[in-house]
């Protein structure tokens, strides 16, 4: 079946907008190990169920693998999908998320997830992709990625669209997004596997968590990683094949002690096999002992690790810093430059020889692993990916300097605030690296940024975008006003734009800030003199022209909020952004005639509020009074008259908002307008009055309004029309009474033809009105310049019943 091309022109565009990259950040090496053991899973009972459809019924598809951190459920899971991905065939799809709280905000949101796993089937079943069609779902003029509740219904339609199709999917992490949004979520799934076990659908799901928080659900597998044989098998194999002690009494001694110890936590046995073996390499004189030494739980391990030496305290803990609060994973080179400049602050600080004065040449593979595993006491490394990163060796490490405080008990100068005090670090070691001698030819010619040498300024990249996220972080209770005024002052400002795809070097501070959704900052911004007019500004060559644009259009609520001089998200406000925002049909507005033109009446209150002038055209020259009175939002139209808007002004064509609204049927808004003052006599540039419209129109009501405030009755258009001809020709019976009652002129002509209402009435043959406009003394002999009578027009048009009426009245 052929496509219609805006159909197919818009299922791609929503289709590109459910899609967005996903790092991998499972590929560690410290699981690798693990994840060449892994085979037992497949020839487990409880997943040979899970994989045959004849015992669906039993468990609806669900499989849930639960296991402490550090246990190994991650890799299993890879392992798992891996292994099942390779029988995918034109019937068959196997996908995954892996939730990564290291992440970007979508990889660790309910919302990607959905996004992944219907990216995922539409790209597999491309028929799939008619439920973008359903605007029940999708309303037409949406833009941007469909909400949450879209897209649990987008989800939904096509699980049940698959027919004799099978899709399964391995969900992963759970426990590392929030934990409400994960219970939602796993309702949702269990409602979906429900139907579709009813409908004979194949779709399996896979789940993996810690086991708190327990989340139950009605029927499946449950699978605990620590309580299976093959897992304790995988764990002394790995004991004997990495534990480098020769004597087999002693090995086997020791294997027991480490598997008791363990608790099946495989990197907790890694990691202590590795403490063992630096004994071993060390003469091994004390390896019952040291063993006995190191803590049983994990997050003690990690701690004894940080703290058994007191070797280059700086480096680790700027390597710590870098690690949990950059706002992306660092490369290798950027993290040697990261940490070589930060020591390089230290070193201006207190006078010490930490680092030299040169950038560090970063092309040495094997000295940034060296450097990594050293400054991280063997807790970070390099993942195994496409574009290594630098990460914990394992999510748990995370989960003990932040949510066991360990951070705080390590580093207690730092305090309750260290992450704003650690944003603060990073953003003055971001400041300074923008400020080496190498880089300011680069900063001063603002050249393409391709033409740069990544290798030798492999943190300028990252310095430059995400600078002002680090002092936006800090902001919460670090102040911000000094840094602000220096950056807005220095080039830094342009090199931030030469790094960014969503705005020039043209931008202003406020724009760049709202772009980028930092709220904190434009908090502080605003409270400076001239940011009130920065942030209402017009800026011709940036794609949303104000900075207000440029949040809403990427729905930075905070942002929203703070250019508003909100305190906070209020609901009103929230509801007005969750409206969408469409950059391309707005170009020519204001953001407050934008806010005025869709309805959003906190936005045009807030702006208001701020210093927008109600009074001020936009591009289209429509105050936003016009626009609310053209739109007919009655609420707004108030507020604005309330706020001294122009009820007269007049837009391009000379249209005020009284007309605007008589055109478009608005009535309350035209009653509004009445009271509010505007002139009801105003003439659009076609002549047409108020009254003219109304009377067209055949709004009775509003005719009597208008006469009863003043409005002249024969008053013509360009064309010499009054509001009796008006009537007259479109047949409207009670408006021609109302008009000739209140003395309109029955005889009046127009300026083109000659012609006389009861002339026009009878060429369209409107009987009725044509009795009423005789009755009231109207000549029926009265002829056109061209010398037509009523007569002649009705006879000529056939309407036999005027003819009658003008014949019987012509004597």
């Amino acid at each position: 079946m052929r496509i219609d091309g805006h159909v197919l022109e818009r299922r791609q565009r929503l289709l590109k907008s459910l899609d967005f990259p996903q790092i991998d950040a499972r590929k560690t090496t410290i699981m690798a190990a693990y994840a060449r053991t892994c085979r037992w899973l497949l020839n487990h009972s409880k997943y040979r169920d899970w994989l045959d459809p004849s015992k669906k019924s039993h468990h609806h598809g669900f499989l849930w693998m639960r296991g402490k951190a550090g246990a190994g459920k991650s890799t299993m899971m890879k392992f798992a999908y891996l292994e099942l991905k390779k029988r995918d065939g034109p019937n068959t799809m196997t996908a995954s998320f892996f939730f990564n709280a290291r992440g970007e905000d979508l990889e660790k949101s309910i919302v990607g997830m959905y996004r992944s796993l219907l990216t995922h089937l539409l790209n597999k079943f491309p028929y799939l992709q008619s439920i973008l069609d359903d605007i029940d779902i999708i309303p037409l003029n949406q833009q941007g990625c469909p909400d949450l509740g879209a897209l649990k219904e987008l989800l939904r339609s096509a699980l049940m669209g698959l027919g004799q199709r099978s899709f399964t999917c391995f969900i992963d992490a759970l426990d590392e997004c929030d934990e409400q949004e994960a219970r939602d979520m796993v309702q949702c799934f269990e409602d979906l596997a429900e139907e579709a076990t009813e409908a004979g659908i194949q779709l399996r799901i896979c789940f993996s968590s810690r086991p708190y928080p327990y989340i139950s659900i009605r029927k499946g597998i449950s699978l605990t990683l620590e309580d299976e044989s093959g897992h304790a098998q995988d764990l002394v194999q790995y004991v004997k094949s990495k534990l480098k002690i020769d004597d087999p009494v002693l090995l086997a001694d020791l294997q027991s002690q480490i598997l008791g110890k363990a608790s099946g936590v495989f990197l907790w046995i890694v990691l202590t096999v590795d403490i063992l073996n630096k004994e071993v390499d060390e003469g091994g004189l004390a390896l019952k002992r040291k063993l006995s030494k190191i803590p049983d739980k994990l997050s003690d391990l990690f701690k004894s690790i940080l703290m058994r030496d007191q070797k280059s305290p700086e480096r680790l803990l700027l390597c710590v810093l870098w690690i949990l609060c950059a706002k992306r994973p660092l490369t290798p080179a950027e993290f040697r430059h990261a940490l070589w400049v930060g020591l390089l602050n230290q070193q201006s600080e207190q006078k010490d020889d930490l680092v030299d004065f040169d950038v560090p040449d970063v092309s040495d593979v094997n000295a940034n692993v060296k450097l990594i595993t050293s400054s991280s006491k063997g807790l970070a490394e390099i993942t195994k990916s496409e574009a290594p990163t630098v990460q914990f060796i394992h999510e748990s490490v995370r989960d003990f300097l932040v949510k066991e405080r360990g951070f705080q008990e390590l580093w207690p100068d730092l305090g309750f605030h260290w992450e704003a005090l650690g944003h603060e670090k990073l953003r003055r070691y971001c400041t300074q690296y923008l400020s080496l001698a190498g880089l300011q030819p680069i900063i001063k010619r603002q050249i393409d940024k391709t033409a740069w040498d990544a290798q030798k300024y492999s943190l300028l990249e990252y310095a430059s975008q995400k600078l002002l996220h680090h002092a936006d972080a800090a902001a919460l209770v670090i102040p911000q006003e000094d840094f602000l005024s220096q950056f807005s002052a220095s080039p830094c400002i342009k090199v931030v734009s030469l790094f960014s795809w969503s705005h020039s070097i043209h931008a202003t501070l406020l724009y760049v800030l709202a772009d980028q959704g930092l709220a904190n900052l434009i908090t502080t911004r605003m409270k400076q003199d001239s940011a009130k007019q920065e942030s209402l500004a017009y800026i011709p060559k940036e794609e949303y022209h104000y900075p207000v644009f440029a949040a809403l259009a990427n729905r930075h609520k905070d942002a929203v909020a703070a250019l508003l001089g909100l305190f906070s998200v209020t609901y009103d406000v929230a509801v007005d952004i969750d409206n969408g925002f469409r950059a391309t049909e707005y170009k020519n507005n204001t953001p407050l005639s934008w806010a005025a033109r869709e309805g959003r009446l906190s936005i045009v209150k807030a702006l208001a509020h701020v210093g927008a002038d109600v009074n001020e055209k936009d591009r289209d020259g429509c105050t936003p009074l016009l626009w609310s009175s053209k739109m007919g939002h009655k609420a707004i139209a108030r507020f604005l008259i309330n706020s001294k808007a122009d009820v007269d002004a007049q837009d391009a064509n000379g249209w005020t908002a009284l007309i605007w609204a008589l055109r478009n049927d608005h009535e309350a808004v035209v009653r509004l307008l009445i009271d509010g003052g505007a002139d009801v006599n105003a003439r659009a540039s076609i002549g047409w009055t108020a009254l003219i419209w109304a009377s067209r129109n055949d709004h009775e009501a509003v005719v009597r309004l208008l006469i009863d405030n003043g409005a002249d009755i024969d008053a013509q258009d360009c064309n010499g029309l009054t509001a009796l001809i008006r009537a007259s020709c479109y047949g409207h019976e009670a408006v021609t009474r109302l008009l000739i009652n209140s003395g309109a002129d029955v005889e009046a002509q127009d300026s083109t033809t000659g012609w006389t209402a009861l002339i026009w009435a009878s060429c369209e043959g409107h009987e009725a009105v044509a009795r009423l406009l005789i009755d009231n003394g109207a000549d029926v002999k009265a002829q056109s310049k061209s010398g037509l009578t009523a007569l002649t027009l009705a006879s000529r048009n056939g309407h036999e019943a005027v003819v009658r009426l003008l014949i019987d009245n012509s004597g």
